[in-house]
């Protein structure tokens, strides 16, 4: 019984966690906030050929 309560314990914070971050599209939200300073990161790296 212990085994099923821990069980539904992990799923029930798994879905708190994941039904917000669908609901609410985040995941695209924090992409798109880490896009400019990787852009500037990679922009300013040496390049080996030319295209």
């Amino acid at each position: 019984m212990k085994v099923i309560k821990v069980m539904l314990a992990v799923t029930a914070a798994f879905l708190a966690v994941t039904v917000p971050v669908y609901w609410f599209n985040l995941d695209t939200k924090l992409v798109k906030l880490l896009e400019k300073p990787m852009m500037k990161h990679y922009d300013s790296m040496p390049r080996d050929n030319r295209l």
